[in-house]
């Protein structure tokens, strides 16, 4: 989907998001973690960081990445859950896949540093509300569930880059 021959979505985002809405007995992400291989990780996110500096979205990856370990560690505090296993995800492949690729996507980011970060910083957000939702229990859609940043990246991500485009049309 395009607006004013920009994308709003990231493709690969936005096609995850729409098969887990619409088939979730048939479609499943990758797992949550990969284990506690200390190598692989390292290797994975000395290689991210990296290509993320080298294409200058490193501080996308940087914002998301802080706003995930604060917001869900402060959600396991007010769950009364222990911290470790609540920001473990972010070692997973999933999680790797979306703060070097998807949510740096150049094509769907917004213009400016500064809101960049800000929109990294919303999207952390949603993702926290929408695991701490399933894990109150409220009935959502069992993609909000198993895919969480998917979900936040499909839901914020068109709405700040819409507004984005909006705005430079008006300058």
């Amino acid at each position: 989907m395009r607006y004013r021959d920009n994308h709003l979505w990231n493709p690969t985002n936005f096609a995850v998001a729409a098969l887990l809405l619409l088939a979730p007995d048939r479609v499943s992400v990758l797992s949550h973690q990969f284990g506690n291989d200390l190598t692989t990780n390292l290797v994975i996110w000395t290689f991210g960081l990296i290509i993320a500096a080298r294409v200058g979205v490193l501080h996308i990856t940087l914002t998301y990445v802080a706003s995930f370990l604060l917001l869900n560690s402060v959600r396991a505090l007010a769950l009364g859950q222990p911290v470790l296993p609540e920001i473990a995800p972010i070692t997973g492949p999933m999680y790797q896949l979306f703060v070097f690729f998807m949510i740096t996507d150049p094509r769907t980011v917004v213009r400016g540093r500064r809101r960049q970060i800000v929109v990294a910083v919303l999207i952390a957000v949603m993702e926290t509300l929408i695991r701490f939702a399933s894990d109150k229990g409220w009935p959502l859609a069992t993609a909000f569930n198993v895919a969480p940043a998917f979900l936040a990246l499909a839901l914020v991500g068109p709405v700040a880059k819409w507004l984005d485009l909006r705005r430079l049309a008006y300058k």
